[in-house]
């Protein structure tokens, strides 16, 4: 059986299974083939971009005038992503051009340039128009939600964020993004 094993014949459509890299990794052990690596496999654009996702940290940026809530928010979050912050609009507008995060975590309420103003420069951009944006605010007002629910945002979270509803969301969010439904 291990004299028919051909790399060729390895070619994985994304499409009709879903890749379990470790499974692979330990099919190729049980044939004894040492010298295939999973690199070598011809896995497709999509395999590849997969691969990438499962070995590296989404990117989430947290934007907010509050040091307190940045500070929380990024250490609740640090284990499980790769966290940027941004004490400003115009400083998230920078910090993206130079690190396109997955998702956006954006107070609605902040001075200079608000969470609006900042999501509609963000959409208003051709790379960026596409990141999920979750409005994050203190303010427990009917026609504030309502205000921010109307510009169309990913999310929405109250502040203090809940852990629990933190992860919840961003979860959902970047799984709707990457096509993943349960």
């Amino acid at each position: 059986m291990k004299d028919d094993f051909n790399l060729d014949n390895l070619n994985f459509d994304m499409d009709d299974m879903e890749l379990d890299m470790d499974f692979l990794d330990s099919q190729l052990k049980e044939l004894n083939i040492e010298d295939i690596k999973l690199e070598d496999l011809d896995l497709g654009e999509e395999g590849l971009d997969l691969d990438k996702r499962l070995n590296q940290k989404q990117k989430v940026m947290v934007v907010d005038d509050d040091a307190g809530t940045l500070r929380n928010i990024k250490s609740m979050l640090d284990e499980m992503y790769d966290v940027s912050i941004a004490n400003s609009g115009k400083k998230a507008l920078n910090t993206i051009s130079m690190e396109t995060p997955d998702v956006i975590l954006l107070d609605y309420e902040m001075p200079l340039m608000n969470g609006p103003e900042t999501m509609m420069a963000i959409r208003q951009h051709p790379t960026y128009k596409d990141i999920p944006i979750i409005f994050l605010t203190g303010v427990n007002d009917r026609a504030q939600i309502t205000a921010a629910l109307a510009l169309r945002p990913d999310g929405y979270l109250l502040k203090p964020v809940n852990r629990e509803k933190l992860f919840s969301t961003i979860m959902e969010i970047l799984n709707k993004k990457d096509g993943i439904l349960f």
